[in-house]
């Protein structure tokens, strides 16, 4: 009882220090404060203040044991060090794309979450109950006419009676940008021209594998609407880069699974089938409309001075092309990123309920997620996320971050992706994978991507260079 008495008046003192600090300078001024101010000095503030402290209690712990531990060493005899396992079976990441708010490429997105000039501003449209604006992760110049006009004759040849709303349209016009930026690079394969070659000819055409697209949209689609999405995404991926006839059947219930276990499937079933893996993973969705904004209002899981651990409505769209080893050591690029078996689990409850609990997993995940690949905690070279603002999201994440890379530096080597974007869920997740394969592309090294924005699902998996070609262990410096 004792130390939970002690953590209730720490938390307790920080929240009334930051709240009477704030309550004077306000009187002092003779200011009144608005809704970004309210959100920053009541409740942002003190979390943080909360978080150093416990983080600082957590590394002097740390500290403390890890000179136990060389102490300790120091006077045990020598042991015989065992041989490391060989890593596990990696995938190849061929390619990564995104299209988010604060940036329309992978370069431009990290720059702004590293330089902290990421953040969400009140929406120009969309307004809370109140009348009062919210805070939103738009994504600038997205052209909803242009993407109907592009897929108006296909989709009345296709699926006619089916009609996308605005957020829909939003999401489609995201994506298909992405697909199609990922089928240019489709380009590489060997046995693409043979094949193409082939078929024009008339010829019987050489092997080539099947590619799977694999779309997940967000979970409030109707299944015709989803079905369309699918098959459009499909039409572009053949129309820039890739056979339909090496188009593998569609899987219409991934929006039911989160996008590390499916990958994780996807590898299992190619390996024990003995087949090629190619695959184009891409997620996309909006939430900026009037009716995400009404049914999240409802619910009562909007963000706003009343929820302040609501959701903050977020779009975009991500993608990431991946191959086993054979495949991605057809093409060119010889230092392509790997991407290890991810740990993946299930939170026994709700991190949105008052008793969260099970804090701890994603530490454990993301040690397993370390393990697989073989890579010392001390290599990584940035984390990835797909965290939000949420106390209970950031303070899962810190807490892992103490637990499992002690010298990390959050400041800077951190990049959460829905906490500068907004919540788009699966594509705040592949997100935070294409800018975690990117870091490995760009030689800066192992990169850890971990999942915490669903109130269920945990996961983690470790990005890294292929032997040889991996970025030297850090060092330190006197």
């Amino acid at each position: 009882m004792r130390p939970w008495l002690s953590r209730s008046l720490i938390v307790a003192a920080a929240f009334a220090a930051c709240w009477l600090g704030a309550v004077w300078y306000w009187r002092a001024t003779r200011r009144m404060p608005g809704t970004d101010d309210l959100v920053i000095y009541l409740l942002l503030l003190p979390l943080l203040l909360v978080l150093l402290v416990w983080g600082a209690s957590k590394l002097v712990a740390a500290a403390g044991a890890a000179s136990a531990a060389s102490a300790a060493s120091a006077t045990a005899p020598a042991a015989q060090t065992p041989s490391a396992a060989p890593p596990a079976a990696a995938l190849a990441v061929l390619a990564g794309a995104l299209r988010m708010p604060h940036g329309d490429g992978t370069a431009q997105l990290a720059d702004a979450l590293l330089s902290r000039k990421a953040n969400l501003a009140l929406d120009p449209d969309l307004l809370n109950d109140s009348g009062y604006p919210i805070l939103s992760g738009r994504v600038d110049d997205v052209d909803i006419a242009a993407q109907q006009d592009t897929m108006d004759e296909w989709l009345r040849a296709h699926h006619a009676d089916t009609h996308f709303s605005g957020e829909q349209w939003r999401a489609l016009a995201l994506g298909s940008d992405v697909a199609t930026e990922l089928a240019a690079q489709l380009d590489g394969h060997p046995a693409l021209a043979p094949y193409t070659d082939a078929v024009r000819a008339g010829k019987p055409p050489p092997p080539l594998p099947m590619l799977h697209v694999v779309a997940l949209l967000p979970a409030d689609w109707a299944d015709a609407e989803r079905t369309a999405a699918i098959g459009w995404l499909r039409h572009v991926v053949a129309r820039y880069g890739w056979p339909a006839a090496r188009l593998a059947p569609p899987l219409l219930a991934v929006h039911a699974q989160a996008a590390l276990p499916l990958i994780g499937q996807l590898a299992n079933q190619a390996r024990q089938e003995e087949q090629p893996l190619l695959c184009l993973v891409l997620a996309c969705g909006s939430h900026i409309g009037e009716a995400s904004v009404e049914a999240w209002a409802g619910q009562g899981m909007l963000f706003d001075s009343d929820h302040p651990q609501g959701r903050i409505p977020g779009e975009g769209a991500a993608g990431l092309l991946l191959a086993d080893a054979a495949q991605g050591a057809l093409f060119a690029d010889q230092d392509l990123p790997l991407m290890y078996p991810a740990s993946s689990a299930l939170r026994a409850a709700s991190a949105d309920t008052k008793q969260r609990g099970d804090v701890g997993l994603l530490a454990e995940l993301a040690k397993q997620a370390l393990a697989t690949a073989g890579v010392d905690a001390a290599n990584i070279a940035m984390l990835t996320a797909d965290s939000d603002q949420r106390a209970s999201r950031m303070t899962e994440l810190l807490a892992m971050v103490s637990a499992t890379l002690p010298e990390l530096d959050p400041g800077e080597q951190l990049l959460t992706v829905a906490a500068a974007c907004g919540d788009a869920g699966a594509v705040s997740t592949v997100a935070a994978l294409v800018l975690a394969q990117q870091q490995v592309r760009d030689g800066a090294g192992p990169a850890l991507c971990v999942t915490n924005l669903d109130p269920f699902h945990r996961g983690a998996v470790l990005l890294a260079a292929p032997a040889g070609t991996a970025a030297p262990p850090k060092t330190a410096t006197a």
